[in-house]
């Protein structure tokens, strides 16, 4: 079976505001409408996995999808087709990813002056969202010494949500 995150789901992602279990959180975060439930196995104990998904699914976080593994659509290399009634954002539309992409390269030449340049031309050759949320892992330690832990944690939170 293939879960989703809804929009109550990706929300939560950003804001926090239920006080889900680690391990709740933690497949909430990995469910990406591709991971089947048995490559989501490997990311949490043998027991944990049934439970944690039926807690998400009652709370509206995540929905099961009809997709079968494999057979997923591409918008775009890189990128997965937006479900019909789902609105455009940075994992399912290149316009948006491009948006998202300026807005996080414009965030660190602004934050971090000189400093960020080379940065935000690493961030401007990033074609996919993976490659994006790859390199923002990084970027996230290098802003973490520059800048307070308030605005590390900001950035970490606004970018990582617009990029799910």
């Amino acid at each position: 079976m293939i879960f989703t995150k809804t929009v109550k789901g990706r929300a939560e992602v950003a804001h926090r505001e239920l006080g889900l279990s680690p391990v709740q959180r933690r497949l909430l975060i990995l469910l990406d409408g591709l991971k089947t439930a048995a490559e989501l196995q490997a990311f949490v104990r043998v027991d944990e996995l049934d439970a944690a998904l039926a807690h998400l699914q009652q709370a509206g976080l995540i929905e099961a999808t009809d997709a079968l593994d494999g057979l997923t659509v591409t918008a775009a290399v890189g990128f997965t087709a937006a479900g019909p009634q789902e609105i455009p954002r940075a994992a399912t539309s290149p316009a948006e990813f491009f948006k998202v992409r300026e807005e996080t390269s414009r965030f660190v030449m602004e934050h971090l002056g000189a400093a960020g340049e080379p940065i935000g031309a690493a961030i401007d050759r990033c074609n996919s969202p993976a490659e994006l949320r790859k390199l923002l892992r990084g970027v996230e330690i290098f802003i973490g010494q520059r800048l307070s832990a308030e605005t590390t944690q900001t950035f970490a939170r606004h970018f990582g949500a617009l990029l799910l």
